[in-house]
């Protein structure tokens, strides 16, 4: 943990409520060893102007050449665009890389409780280390988008599964529809993060799934859910706002009839293509903004840094393949 800590010590984080490690580079994969990655950070400002007229005086070799648009509309870059994280990327600190992105609070709580992008909400799904501890509204934060993400994907399961056939709907989540699954990302990505943080998923997400009613744990190689449309209605209600919206539009644009949100879930509980919808819903917020927010990190990386990413992605792809 103290290394980490010393890595993101190099930013200004004077309004740094929240800071988190995630990837390969701090989160044990599968036949992965960590300390030769670069290690990927997410910080939650409550103040992006401040932070980067803080970060482009402090350490200005992390920005492209838009650092000399000025705070302001670096502000307005992060905040109103694609996910609405501002990345800088292989940013050298000592002997390791870091990429760290900024996000605002507002925007963070947006994410985690109303999946508006599955951006911080898909990389919260996973196991985290926590360099600069949630205050108590954000951990309540973390902890609805973790109970959202089992909801979501008992939905996806069938009646009887396993534990590691849950953990890998779970880690799979965030990867629904995004382009960089097809090319770009290691295939083997959802098992090696299952299979290397197993331990770290069941602290995670046993509590939560003792306290589901409709959910029976026999043992590891056994879960029983209950699959009658009385539970798949109760869960359909569950999920975030903007998935019950894409479920919606997709519901009426098929049947070609304008029904409010209610009546769409009551009608899916009664159908079997619950999961095929429910899916389908989640890729079309993820795939958009997988596609702008890399467009976008292209952008605040410049030329150069966004063509050695690029380079060490597609290894990485075709080594999996």
């Amino acid at each position: 943990m103290d290394e980490y800590k010393e890595l993101i010590g190099v930013l200004p984080l004077s309004t740094i409520d929240y800071a988190f490690a995630y990837g390969s580079g701090a989160i044990q994969q599968k036949n992965e060893n960590k300390s030769e990655k670069m290690v990927d950070f997410i910080v939650v400002t409550n103040d992006a102007k401040q932070f980067h007229a803080e970060n482009s005086q402090k350490n200005p070799s992390h920005y492209s050449l838009l650092r000399l648009i000025g705070p302001s509309l670096l502000e307005k870059i992060q905040c109103n665009w694609a996910a609405r994280v501002y990345y800088n990327t292989h940013v050298n600190v000592g002997k390791r890389k870091i990429k760290y992105g900024v996000i605002s609070y507002e925007n963070a709580k947006q994410d985690l409780l109303d999946w508006r992008w599955i951006y911080i909400a898909g990389r919260l799904h996973k196991p985290v280390l926590d360099v600069i501890g949630p205050d108590e509204k954000m951990s309540d934060l973390v902890l609805e988008n973790r109970r959202s993400a089992l909801h979501a994907s008992l939905l996806l399961l069938p009646d009887s599964f396993n534990m590691k056939q849950l953990f890998s709907q779970i880690v799979g989540l965030s990867y629904t529809g995004d382009f960089r699954m097809v090319v770009g990302e290691d295939r083997n990505k959802i098992s090696k993060i299952v299979e290397g943080n197993y331990e770290e998923l069941l602290r995670v997400y046993e509590p939560l799934m003792a306290e589901d009613a409709r959910l029976s744990v026999i043992n590891h190689s056994k879960i029983i859910q209950d699959g009658g449309t009385a539970a798949i209605y109760h869960r359909l209600n569950l999920l975030p706002s903007e998935v019950l919206q894409q479920v919606q539009r997709k519901m009426n644009r098929q049947q070609k009839r304008q029904r409010d949100t209610e009546e769409v879930i009551f009608a899916l509980a009664h159908r079997h293509d619950v999961a095929d919808t429910v899916s389908s819903a989640i890729g079309s917020i993820i795939r958009p903004v997988s596609i702008s927010q890399t467009a976008k990190n292209a952008l605040s990386a410049g030329v150069t840094r966004s063509i050695v990413y690029s380079m060490a992605k597609m290894s990485k792809f075709l080594k999996s393949k």
